[in-house]
């Protein structure tokens, strides 16, 4: 006999409030697209209004307008000898590039600027075809937020599980971050929310038809596409010369970097680089830096709407007619909205000159003689010890940020490297990369030298580095295999 029972559980559920949805979004915006979401929510928001003054362009993390008098040399950092201190265990957020051998993966630099904005919004606008519940369209939106320049997604699961639950305060199954990130991966365009170059490719195929021998080949052997080994893949698979040139050509139509392609799919031509921040070091080697809003102006409440709300607010509920109650919840809605963002402005504005002032106190030097080989060893990890911001945070932060310095405009995921051995100390694999270019420019180009040639000079100069180190480093600064940087010498016949 079947009987039924009713039970009592109590159950403790964390959810993302929309002003913690909104403050990821705009700290992760650059200056060009946080203008575009102000111009949004002032044409919406009745009650939020805009300072009249159009010189200001700059201003500190209070709002108000500021001219670059943020000295890195005064902040209360830690000192430089708790710097050398200072531990690598976290994972270097740095993205991996695609290489260079893949035909699509060139001309990539323009694509980093493109609007933000638009990206995560054409993703959101989505959700809605494939989800109805809330929670897993909050879930999907934190992903999309993740996301880096190249719509992947740089961070495992386990991380955005643990920032959830820590940063966010909300407990969610692994199960559930993986329904959200499968959903994600089904959104337009073709291969968003992969984990790395293959998911991404292979996302891309499966979605077309007839791509059997193109799904082999990402399956089966990427490892020799990677290295451009095409005599070897016609090999292994057993392929005409005819199938191969069929491959390379759908390979060609796949695109490793979705998300950078969004603005041409919508038809908008990429913009320039507008700098977030400003860095400018003086004659004597002082440093000083600026948040660069653009056209951002500062923002208040609309003053009689505050009184108004006041003045309802002092009445009898009781006493109050339908239309005053209406308007008292509108002009509430309205306020609390516009404060809400004032806020999340704010926040963000004071984590982007906390970041930047120490990135600054961490790369003194290079800012100082614009040298990249004396970068120091330096991850996310690092930058949010120091200032005490979750390192989401940070990663959102240097995210599609740009700085201008003296020496040049520069992204700020370009600052982050991870350690390399030189005598015994760390440095960054910026100086390990720079000499690995320098062997390789002084190199015999009819006889160029192995990996194993390289690391055995690499290492006579004191860099403690393998032939996989080297592998990787010659694979980050776009240098191809020794076989295929080998120039043939003509040699003219005997008459």
């Amino acid at each position: 006999m079947l009987t039924q029972t009713t039970t009592l559980e109590q159950r403790q559920v964390q959810r993302l409030t929309p002003q913690q949805v909104q403050l990821s979004r705009l700290i992760e915006m650059p200056v060009e697209a946080l203008y575009d979401e102000v111009d949004k929510e002032l044409k919406e928001n009745p009650s939020l209004e805009a300072m009249d003054d159009d010189n200001l362009n700059t201003y500190d993390d209070t709002g108000n307008e500021a001219e670059d008098t943020d000295k890195a040399d005064e902040t209360d950092w830690t000192s430089d000898a708790d710097m050398s201190d200072i531990s690598d265990a976290a994972a270097d957020y740095m993205p991996d590039d695609v290489p260079d051998n893949l035909p699509s993966a060139r001309g990539s630099m323009e694509a980093v600027t493109s609007d933000t904005l638009s990206f995560y919004n054409y993703l959101s606008e989505q959700i809605g075809f494939y989800t109805t519940s809330d929670r897993q369209k909050e879930l999907i939106q934190y992903l999309i937020g993740s996301l880096d320049e190249r719509g992947w997604l740089p961070v495992s699961l386990q991380q955005i599980q643990d920032e959830l639950e820590v940063y966010h305060n909300m407990s969610v199954e692994t199960a559930e971050l993986e329904e959200a990130l499968n959903t994600l991966q089904h959104l337009e365009p073709a291969g968003i929310g992969a984990r790395n170059l293959q998911e991404c490719l292979l996302l891309q195929v499966e979605r077309g038809q007839e791509q059997q021998l193109l799904q082999r080949l990402l399956t089966e052997n990427f490892d020799l596409l990677m290295l451009n080994r095409w005599d070897k893949i016609a090999q292994r698979m057993h392929l005409t010369d005819a199938e191969v040139h069929r491959l390379q050509r759908e390979l060609r139509r796949l695109n490793p970097r979705p998300g950078s392609a969004m603005d041409e799919a919508q038809g908008k031509s990429l913009q320039q680089i507008t700098p977030d921040f400003i860095v400018e070091t003086d004659y004597y080697g002082q440093i000083s830096i600026s948040l660069n809003n653009g056209h951002v102006p500062p923002l208040h409440i609309n003053s009689e709407d505050k009184e108004t709300l006041a003045a309802y607010n002092k009445l009898d509920s009781k006493t109050m007619n339908r239309s005053q109650r209406e308007a008292q919840t509108f002009l509430r809605d309205n306020v609390n909205r516009a404060e809400s963002f004032i806020e999340s402005l704010k926040i963000r504005q004071n984590s982007l000159l906390l970041t930047m002032r120490a990135i600054v106190k961490l790369q003194h030097t290079f800012f100082e003689t614009g040298d990249e080989t004396t970068l120091r060893p330096m991850t996310l990890d690092d930058i949010s010890r120091m200032t005490n911001l979750h390192i989401s945070t940070v990663s959102r932060v240097t995210a599609s940020k740009w700085v201008q310095t003296i020496f040049g405009i520069y992204p700020l995921r370009w600052f982050f490297s991870s350690a390399s051995q030189l005598d015994g100390e760390e440095v960054s694999v910026r100086k390990a990369e720079a000499t690995l270019l320098e062997i390789v420019g002084n190199e015999d180009k009819t006889k160029p030298l192995t990996d194993d040639e390289i690391a055995m000079m690499m290492q006579k100069q004191g860099f403690d580095v393998a032939r996989r180190t080297v592998s990787k480093y010659r694979d980050r600064v776009g240098i191809p295999v020794a076989r295929l940087r080998k120039k043939s010498v003509f040699v003219k016949p005997k008459e």
